[in-house]
């Protein structure tokens, strides 16, 4: 069984939030997040900020069934960017390529963008 965390969502911190809250909500140790977001102050939270919700590879919902066209990482992309630039929605992009680290886009990665069902 494949143990390594992949992201299973993206958190924006709002007003309120802290860590121990997001934790809980997710079921998960705050320590995780602290780790996975590489967190040094949990009390210097700042909104607007994404985190990484920290999960297993089967705990990712299922990818569509087929691509509806694919798109090569260029300098400056951001998911975020990518989602919006293709009028789809940021999960439906995570959900349909789940091996890629949100923060750490590869230039020259191809990914697959799904159709919005």
């Amino acid at each position: 069984m494949n143990t390594s965390l992949v992201c299973i969502d993206v958190y924006t911190i709002s007003e309120g939030d802290t860590l121990y809250s997001i934790a809980e909500k997710y079921d998960l140790p705050v320590s995780l997040l602290m780790k996975v977001n590489e967190i040094d102050n949990p009390y210097n939270l700042q909104i607007g900020t994404r985190l990484c919700i920290p999960g297993t590879e089967d705990q990712l919902p299922q990818a569509p069934e087929e691509c509806f066209d694919t798109y090569v990482v260029v300098p400056g992309d951001t998911l975020y960017l990518i989602a919006k630039k293709h009028g789809i929605k940021l999960d439906n992009l995570m959900r349909s390529n789940p091996n890629i680290d949100p923060y750490n886009l590869l230039i020259g990665t191809e990914l697959c963008i799904p159709t919005e069902g």
